[in-house]
């Protein structure tokens, strides 16, 4: 087993406390008492942070809050690249198990670029490909997302302007409430979808979807591949990623 370093895992300690702690922040003692480190330890640790920009002081209280470095690293592991990989497990896993295409699709504009796609054993004819741009108006990727960062109508409207109409909100309304955005037929005759959106700090940064010929996609097996989704990504995320309440 590797030797740790004491500094370095004292450091990450207090860097964790932070982050648990919010905005709001904490003073020294308490940082001492949760990590059961000398408050002069903490002291140093917390100087050395604030240094680097990992963690900030209130000049009032003196607590300490996480710093923007810290969040930067974040955005950093959550740019695009890394989002494939991030959610290549689940991908590979909801294809599997579903024996259905599946993509992954991240933001871009009123769009939703593919970043991912998933053969399963049988063979769908789709016209995608990695690196294709479409509406988010209508694919089920980009409905689950509108319906993450859209809560009315009003807000839809103002997002999406002229692309914006009855059905699309219809479709954005029902992901609300079963968890999972469809597209029947609307990109490609034949074929329909089911999407799910990945949020971060409830803002939607990506979604996955699995696609079917639309005579093997019934009301009932929506259901099973929207949960399906559900369940794998709820199970596969990390911590910093979550999928959109039912509401």
């Amino acid at each position: 087993m590797a030797t740790l370093l004491t500094g370095l895992t004292r450091a990450l300690t207090v860097l964790e406390e932070l982050a648990a702690a919010g905005p709001k922040g904490l003073p020294i003692r308490e940082i001492a008492a949760k990590t059961a480190l000398d408050k002069a330890v903490v002291h140093r640790v917390l100087a050395t942070l604030k240094a680097k920009g990992y963690a900030e002081q209130n000049p009032e209280s003196g607590d300490y809050f996480l710093g923007t470095s810290s969040l930067a690293l974040a955005d950093v592991y959550l740019k695009q690249d890394n989002l494939r990989g991030i959610l290549h497990e689940a991908a590979v896993e909801v294809s599997a198990q579903s024996n259905e295409l599946c993509h992954v699709g991240v933001t871009e504009g009123k769009g939703v670029r593919y970043i991912e796609k998933i053969e399963p054993d049988h063979s769908i004819r789709v016209v995608s490909h990695i690196g294709i741009v479409n509406p988010q108006a209508t694919t089920s990727l980009g409905r689950a997302i509108l319906a993450a960062q859209c809560g009315n109508r009003s807000e839809l409207d103002a997002y999406l302007g002229q692309e914006s109409n009855d059905r699309v909100w219809d479709a954005v309304s029902q992901a609300h409430t079963q968890g999972f955005a469809l597209e029947i037929e609307e990109n490609e005759p034949g074929i329909s979808c089911v999407g799910v959106a990945v949020v971060r700090d409830g803002q939607p940064v990506a979604a996955m979807s699995l696609t079917a010929p639309a005579d093997r996609m019934p009301q009932e097996r929506q259901m099973e591949l929207g949960n399906l989704l559900r369940s794998t990504l709820a199970k596969k995320l990390p911590p910093n990623l979550s999928i959109p309440a039912i509401y």
